[in-house]
């Protein structure tokens, strides 16, 4: 399995390749970088996949539908967002919540599953985005990567200008439909998780611990064959079986060491512990460290765009709520009433306004979190 620093190393020599392949180059697509650390490379990929997937007109209807049901989530986005603040501020959540995501990388996420559920969140995010915008019939001028130092941050679809003179109604949207995907990854996500803690695998033990009941009798590379009689298979057969056992509970484990079949007895402790660490094959692993930060870093992705926060989608999402309201009934006074009265409350200024408030109170935590 590639390392951490032999990733580091390929993406710092494609950087290089790339600045040397760009260098001069005036072409409207191509790569340009920013204090010599940051990047922007404009292609012409995906733009034919964009232009296939996205000529049938119910992507329309299905970016409609999504409004209403962005702006529930942005609701209670918006209510965690506060409370996580208030709570950052007072003490009771830890600073290291606030950190910026780049620099939990190494540390909390491991690069290689964190960087490839970065990639396929954000690259699907504006990938749907596209693909709305081209039913609406809507120029997609380019598509592209976001880069550090060769790591790529992100995925953007490049909209033509035409995008500002729609309605608000279109615009919400193209909008709403990136973070409901990251959402919809992460419901699937759950929904594969259990398969795959279910594949049949052995399961062995990586470290005992001290003062434990199977310190001096289980070794680390022990592979464990069964507990009270049951027949361990999978991952998700230890867990199960190792809810069931009780404090200070005698029970019997049968190990597989040096090709070799040996059975104990020992007594859990007053928790219920046994006092080790397991974990199936490395490949497994890295299969069920890249699916939950696939779906974590797409919760996070979708929650956080659905934010009422230029340049969110969850500002566009917000500022095309009136316009909704107004068309569910054509020529309705009841409707028409009711979006005047909207807009009064959320139109572009005070969206502006909400911003600025909202970016203000995200420096400021971000800082706070660094202190």
């Amino acid at each position: 399995m590639i390392s951490s620093t032999t990733l580091i190393l390929i993406f710092l020599t494609l950087w290089i390749i790339l600045n040397f392949y760009y260098y001069r180059r005036e072409d409207e697509k191509g790569l340009k970088t920013y204090y010599g650390i940051f990047g922007i490379l404009r292609t012409s990929w995906g733009l034919k996949i964009i232009d296939k997937i996205g000529k049938y007109r119910f992507w329309q209807r299905i970016g409609f539908l999504l409004i209403p049901i962005s702006v529930i989530v942005s609701i209670l986005t918006f209510y965690t967002f506060i409370n996580s603040t208030v709570g950052l501020f007072t003490g009771s959540i830890p600073k290291e919540s606030s950190k910026p995501i780049i620099l939990l990388f190494g540390d909390v996420i491991p690069w290689i599953p964190g960087i490839i559920a970065l990639i396929l969140g954000i690259t699907l995010h504006e990938l749907a985005h596209g693909i709305v915008a081209r039913s609406f019939n809507l120029k997609i001028k380019s598509t592209g990567l976001i880069l550090f130092l060769g790591i790529p941050l992100g995925a953007f679809v490049e909209i033509g200008e035409e995008f500002k003179n729609v309605s608000k109604k279109i615009r919400g949207a193209i909008a709403s439909a990136g973070p409901m995907v990251n959402i919809m990854i992460f419901l699937l996500v759950l929904l594969i998780t259990p398969y795959i803690s279910n594949i049949t695998t052995s399961i062995t033990i990586t470290k005992v611990f001290e003062d434990f009941p199977a310190s001096g009798i289980l070794k680390e590379g022990d592979i464990i064959y069964s507990i009270n009689g049951k027949r361990i298979t999978s991952l998700s057969d230890f867990r199960e079986i190792v809810k069931e056992i009780g404090p200070e509970e005698s029970i019997t484990i049968t190990v597989i060491r040096e090709n070799q079949m040996k059975t104990f007895k020992l007594t859990t402790s007053p928790e219920g512990k046994i006092g080790i660490l397991v974990e199936p094959p490395k490949s497994l692993v890295f299969i069920m460290e890249t699916l939950f930060w696939t779906g974590m870093l797409n919760l996070l992705l979708g929650f956080f765009n659905l934010l009422p926060a230029l340049p969110l989608d969850g500002f566009h999402i917000w500022n095309a709520l009136p316009e909704i309201v107004r068309d569910l009934r054509a020529n309705s006074r009841i409707t028409e009433t009711i979006s005047k009265y909207m807009e009064y409350l959320i139109n572009e200024r005070n969206l502006t306004t909400m911003s600025i408030t909202i970016w203000f109170v995200i420096l400021a935590s971000i800082f706070y979190s660094l202190m």
